[in-house]
């Protein structure tokens, strides 16, 4: 009976294993790919924007709206690939933590996404916030993903979205709330799940991997993540540790 125990521990060891292999081949080949696919669409995007020079003020309205569609999937692949890159980059080694002003880095996210700021007509409000300790590219990725989702499921206009910071005890809660309907208890926590969206979202689009990678940057970080619904909207949250540059 020993042997066979030691058998089957021996075997699921070898699982184990090959596994973890398979699981760093995966991680490998998505790594690759998200930095295959970015090439063409940075190159798609300033070839559109090229084009959209050549065109402004020459009554080609139609032409550009065409081009802004373009380049708007363009900026949704890119934010994708530049996000799975750094996430199977930071799998693999420690975070590279420095003191970041964070307020910066939220004007540098809202300036790319500024033509889906004027397409929805919205204003982007940025209070006060900290400077911590993090991997700058990582954090801009999750502001990145919340601040479009925000756009993606807000009001079509003129709304208004607003980036805060409060502190609680040893940490800071970074918050970005919008209009739009409020996510569905029952939604919660499911939408931080891989490939997982909330019933009834208006614009599906996107690999459902935002939200999922904005878990994992955050609670690498030491942090918490999650959604608390408002009266006429939704708040995306998470915290970050004050310390150690504190």
């Amino acid at each position: 009976m020993r042997m066979d125990s030691q058998a089957e521990i021996a075997k699921l060891r070898t699982r184990v294993t090959q596994l973890e292999h398979e699981k760093q081949a995966v991680e490998r080949f998505a790594a690759m790919a998200a930095h295959e696919l970015l090439t063409p669409v940075v190159l798609m995007d300033a070839c559109a924007a090229t084009v959209c020079d050549r065109l402004n003020g020459d009554g080609h309205a139609e032409a550009r709206e065409e081009l802004d569609v373009l380049r708007r999937g363009a900026a949704q692949s890119r934010l994708l690939a530049e996000t799975l890159l750094h996430h199977a980059a930071f799998q693999e080694r420690p975070l590279e933590r420095r003191p970041v002003e964070l307020h910066p880095l939220v004007r540098e996210c809202v300036a790319v996404l500024a033509p889906e700021v004027r397409r929805h007509a919205a204003t982007v409000l940025i209070g006060p916030l900290p400077r911590l300790a993090v991997e700058e590219r990582l954090i801009g990725s999750v502001f990145m993903n919340l601040l479009t989702n925000a756009l993606k499921y807000g009001p079509r206009h003129d709304g208004t979205i607003t980036v805060d910071a409060v502190r609680v005890e040893r940490a800071w809660e970074l918050g970005i709330e919008s209009e739009g309907e409020p996510v569905p208890a029952a939604d919660r926590e499911r939408i931080f799940k891989p490939y997982c969206r909330g019933n009834g979202e208006r614009r599906a689009r996107g690999s459902g991997l935002g939200l999922s990678i904005c878990r994992e940057i955050v609670e690498r970080h030491g942090g918490e993540i999650g959604v608390v619904p408002l009266a006429a909207g939704n708040r995306f949250q998470f915290t970050l540790p004050a310390e150690p540059h504190e």
